[in-house]
């Protein structure tokens, strides 16, 4: 074992290793703590190796069928190290980040069990503009950054950004403000009432300056976590443009997007009440989502961290074909594919780190997918290669 993880590279070539600094098993952490402990001169590699794995985190997922995939990632580390000669640590990174990706989302299902064939195809994603969050208030046109926090209180509104130090600007009370996240983009507000809300990409989000003494009313587009401040005799009520969830206090996810084909909202605590205005309302019990398609509204238990863990910055799959994850991820990042169909419609299970790095992003959906892509800007380009088996 020690000639063997003689460098922090072999650390970070072991599977085994990458497992443990991803999913922290309690079996796994007692063996290389014991490991380092009878092998104290290899601590600095050992650090090292953790440092580098523990900074990429990629991805994570556990699978049977390993061994496929590991040859075809260790393929794939071999062809490129042949075309570009790179600095060994750059190289150990790529191992590295290779062996992370191979914990990745893996459910290689097919819609049909025995699916023809597909010529390679390319796929071309439009470019789309750069755009700023913008806050509307008080007939003021505000360019945000990337996740502005944003505060409502005592007659102000406050805003800060990644770029910009805190500013204040005083504000009617009976005046409505609209803020807008476009894709690519996050942010979060904390209404007068205390309310918090984290807005998602390609989101809209019209709230009042204060609320009136009956109800406490916003309106929404796209995908918002709340945690709505308790209130019996002030109930909460988000309107989107199919349905209204009224809550009194609770916290609950809801997407609504206009281009999606279906809408939801997921309960995480408290209880809240659906109207359509075409259905009986529906009141809903914590760890239930109410999903509305085709006018048709149906109710089931689900794992809520599936629908809630964009908030921190995961996003997690259970079943999800790989269009519906493309889409996903290129209204998180602002990318845009397009002619997805002629990629196999893979069935995605299992966790995606949403890294700073899109580019670690895109490499884990390539191995993933079997396929090459090529970046311009928020242009990415797609090239189906033969799979291996």
């Amino acid at each position: 074992m020690t000639n063997k993880l003689a460098t922090y590279s072999s650390f970070l070539e072991n599977r085994q290793f990458v497992k443990w600094r991803l999913l922290r098993e309690e079996e796994a952490e007692k063996y290389w703590l014991a490991f380092i402990k009878e092998h104290p001169e290899l601590e600095d590699e050992f650090n090292e190796a953790i440092r580098i794995c523990d900074q990429i985190r990629i991805n994570e997922r556990l699978f049977t069928d390993t061994d496929v995939l590991y040859r075809r990632i260790l393929k794939s580390i071999a062809l490129h190290r042949k075309k570009k000669q790179r600095s060994k640590v750059v190289l150990y990174s790529l191992s590295a980040a290779a062996s992370i990706a191979l914990l990745f989302i893996y459910t290689l299902r097919l819609f049909t069990p025995h699916a023809p064939s597909v010529p390679n195809e390319e796929t071309i994603g439009k470019t789309l503009p750069d755009q700023h969050i913008t806050l509307v208030t008080g007939g003021k046109t505000i360019a945000l950054d990337q996740n502005a926090n944003i505060q409502l209180s005592n007659g102000q509104i406050s805003y800060v950004d990644n770029v910009s130090t805190a500013q204040s600007i005083e504000i009617d009370d009976a005046q409505t403000n609209r803020l807008i996240v476009p894709n690519g983009k996050r942010s979060s507000i904390v209404l007068a009432d205390g309310s918090e809300i984290r807005i998602n990409s390609g989101s809209q989000l019209t709230f009042p300056s204060s609320f009136n003494q009956k109800t406490r009313e916003i309106y929404a587009e796209g995908e918002i976590y709340l945690h709505v401040s308790a209130s019996d005799k002030q109930p909460f009520i988000v309107h989107t443009p199919k349905f209204a969830v009224k809550v009194y206090g609770t916290c609950f996810n809801v997407s609504a997007y206009r281009d999606d084909p279906e809408s939801s909202v997921v309960l995480v605590s408290g209880c809240v009440e659906i109207n359509t205005g075409n259905h009986p309302s529906v009141k809903m019990l914590p760890n239930e989502m109410t999903r509305l398609r085709n006018g048709d509204l149906s109710t089931e238990t689900v794992d809520v961290s599936q629908y809630t863990s964009w908030v921190d910055g995961i996003f997690i799959f259970d079943g999800t074909p790989t269009s519906e994850m493309l889409k996903k991820v290129g209204r998180y990042y602002n990318l845009s594919f397009e002619g997805t169909t002629n990629l196999p419609d893979k069935k995605i299970t299992g966790k995606l780190f949403l890294s700073e790095n899109i580019d670690e992003v895109l490499a884990s959906i390539s191995l993933l997918t079997a396929t090459e892509y090529k970046r311009e800007e928020n242009t990415i380009k797609l090239i189906r290669k033969d799979r291996e088996e």
